[in-house]
């Protein structure tokens, strides 16, 4: 939730060259940011509410969400679902859509999708990129291309780091009866799911990479390319070959902890812009 918040703001400030302070602000992009955190926390919330029996099996115990009355869970939501609209509908009525239909695939994923191999990872990394496009609806100003690139890296981590996920639980998710991706295809699939998105997301940021060249000057493009690589390509390149012989728990853990760093090292490189 904070990094996504996070990269919506360096996006739009960074990404954009005459972008000043209370430009974006007078903009809409604290409502962008209000609402996209209203969103992820009814997300947070409605998975809570439906995972306790699934939580307890993979983690030992339950959440503090677990141990409140339904009624309140339920007035939380609302209240998420009510800031979200009063974001949206300040900025204009496409946010109003982008969120409704955030929260509703929230409440598919939490529900139903997350439960079918594949397609409940698929729609958070959607969502992920959404998070980070919507700031060129509400800035036009803003590179697109960057902006692609960078919704495009974010949603390949995320993608990424929900089938590991998937293959972290693995044991709750078969007692519950879910059909992830690790249960139907067994953990080799998944492993050679994340290095094949690895291998592709990797080429795409070398390849980006040099055609940024023409957005620095001077010493700072090489820095910037010491950064990416050593802060954002390593990293990946070394969960490609650790993903291929994971088979603990721990070992998953680890691997998401490290897409993790990851996903917010490639936020951190928006600042070089």
């Amino acid at each position: 939730m904070a990094f996504i918040a996070m990269a919506q703001w360096l996006c739009a400030y960074f990404l954009d060259p005459t972008a000043q302070h209370s430009g974006i602000a007078n903009g809409g992009i604290y409502w962008l940011m209000c609402g996209t955190a209203a969103c992820a926390a009814f997300g947070y919330w409605v998975n809570d509410l439906f995972d306790r029996r699934r939580d307890f099996i993979n983690g030992g115990s339950v959440s503090f969400i677990h141990r409140m009355d339904v009624k309140l869970v339920y007035i939380h939501l609302l209240i998420f679902i009510l800031i979200a609209l009063c974001c949206g509908n300040t900025l204009s009525a496409w946010f109003v859509g982008l969120f409704i239909t955030t929260m509703l695939f929230l409440f598919l994923y939490s529900k139903w999708l997350k439960n079918v191999a594949v397609v409940g990872n698929v729609v958070i990394a959607l969502l992920s990129f959404c998070s980070i496009l919507s700031v060129y609806v509400l800035f036009r100003d803003t590179d697109l291309l960057l902006i692609i690139y960078f919704a495009l890296l974010a949603a390949g981590i995320t993608l990424c780091r929900e089938i590991i996920k998937d293959a972290e639980d693995i044991e709750g998710d078969r007692e519950t009866g879910a059909k992830t991706l690790p249960i139907v295809g067994g953990l080799n699939a998944a492993n050679i799911t994340v290095y094949s998105i690895i291998l592709f997301l990797i080429p795409v940021a070398v390849v980006t990479l040099y055609s940024q060249q023409s957005y620095f000057q001077g010493v700072l493009m090489y820095v910037y390319y010491i950064y990416c690589a050593l802060f954002v390509v390593l990293p990946l390149f070394k969960v490609a070959i650790d993903v291929r012989y994971a088979r603990e728990k721990q070992e998953y853990t680890r691997l998401s902890a490290v897409l993790k760093y990851v996903f917010f090292t490639g936020i951190l490189s928006i600042l070089f812009f």
